[in-house]
């Protein structure tokens, strides 16, 4: 039987609950009387675009050295350019559909598929159907896998031509009407709030005062800053450190002289991108900086309601912004549930240094481990196809029918020949 960590402290599971320590009824009850919020970080797509690593940490570095301008601008490219690669290029195959990115769609599409279906099965007249996606990641799975499904969800763009982000495009009740009798339903809705931006996002400059931030459908920014990284490869410092880049390595590879003009194009592409850089500054421009902000602020409220519960996956809490959102809520609203799932028993630890049970006087953040290994097996992740089908399907497994009146959706995901369902 698998443990539940309450604020650190094991608890053993109770008779009849699934292995993971929390029953089918439990849970059931959880979604069934709870504003629904989910928490999704880097750990959650990481097998298929691989984690941040100290990225965030090394180019803090650099911009703190006592080094040359030119050589900090030099290093702080060739860092970018290996972000760039590892996290954003790939999307350029999310958004086509590409073979390689089958198991990750697949996998949210399941994902996204059971939490639909438990919001058709809520009956209560008070709470709609939906259920806000927090994620701090910016590439494009969520919206590719909603899409293909013909999940309704909002992201915080208006428009059909040039798609326009407007915070007010979020919280939209939606309902479909028979054709017949005109009976109305209500429909279940996503709101996807990717706090960190997006690849996406294209940064647009209506004027020196003025800078919007328009959907990119085709990420042709990608593309172009994929050109310029390209013809700025060799006058960048390659680095092939797997997850780790040490910066202060990087610094005396780097020439003195100017920064080289394919590097300067590189970094004026990069910068147009709508998201947050991974670093401790954080924001290229204003207009980030002040869309972060009320997205940090939507996340917080939606934490203060009553009722709430806030599941998170693949998430460190090693953002401290977030973090503090997260602990100041569970504090202040003992209503809250905060439900984090640990990839692995190790990493239980890690967040029990970064939210210590000190910090919690209400009990109710609860770290949720996998099962130890029997003798001689391999230890037990929580991926996100087990969160998916050990938590969530249980739910509205046996207690109602397997089919749906309403809406049932079908995953197709293309092959370089034919197709997988």
């Amino acid at each position: 039987m698998a443990e539940v960590s309450i604020n650190g402290v094991p608890h053993k599971p109770v008779p009849g609950s699934l292995a993971n320590g929390i029953s089918p009824d439990r849970l059931r009850t959880i979604v069934q009387d709870s504003h629904l919020n989910f928490l999704i970080g880097a750990g959650t797509p990481s097998s298929f675009f691989g984690l941040l690593g100290n990225v965030e940490d090394a180019l803090t570095q650099v911009a703190e050295s006592t080094a040359a301008d030119d050589v900090k601008a030099v290093v702080k490219a060739s860092i970018q350019a290996y972000f760039f690669d590892s996290v954003l290029t790939p999307n350029l195959k999310v958004v086509e559909r590409h073979a390689d990115t089958e198991d990750v769609l697949t996998s949210y599409a399941k994902f996204l598929r059971t939490l639909n279906r438990i919001l058709l099965k809520r009956h209560s007249s008070i709470l709609a159907k939906q259920a806000n996606i927090f994620t701090t990641n910016v590439d494009m799975v969520f919206e590719v896998a909603l899409e293909q499904m013909g999940i309704d969800f909002s992201d915080g763009f208006s428009g059909k031509i040039r798609p326009r982000f407007d915070l007010g495009d979020f919280n939209t009740i939606r309902l479909r009407m028979a054709s017949r009798f005109e009976q109305r339903s209500e429909v279940p809705v996503f709101n996807l709030v990717k706090i960190h931006g997006s690849v996406g996002w294209l940064q647009e400059h209506r004027s020196p005062e003025r800078t919007e931030i328009i959907f990119d459908h085709g990420l042709s920014l990608v593309s172009e800053v994929q050109r310029a990284l390209d013809a700025a490869r060799g006058d960048l410092i390659a680095i092939t450190d797997g997850d780790q880049v040490d910066a202060a390595a990087l610094i005396p590879k780097a020439p003195t002289s100017a920064v080289p003009a394919t590097v300067a194009r590189f970094t004026d592409a990069y910068d147009r991108l709508g998201i947050v850089n991974p670093d401790k500054r954080k924001f290229a421009t204003t207009v980030l900086n002040e869309t972060y902000y009320e997205l940090i602020r939507r996340f917080a409220n939606e934490l203060e309601k009553e009722n709430s519960v806030l599941f998170v996956h693949g998430f460190s809490f090693r953002d401290e912004h977030l973090r503090d959102v997260v602990v100041r809520a569970a504090r202040s609203n003992p209503t809250l549930q905060v439900i984090v799932f640990c990839y692995s028993r190790t990493d239980l630890a890690e967040y029990q240094k970064l939210i210590p049970d000190t910090d919690v006087k209400n009990t109710n953040i609860l770290f949720v481990v996998p099962p130890e290994p029997e003798d001689g097996a391999a230890e037990m992740k929580a991926s996100l196809d087990v969160v998916t089908s050990d938590y969530f399907v249980p739910i509205i497994a046996d207690k109602f029918p397997s089919t749906d009146q309403r809406i049932e959706l079908d995953i197709r995901i293309p092959r370089e020949e034919g197709t997988v369902v």
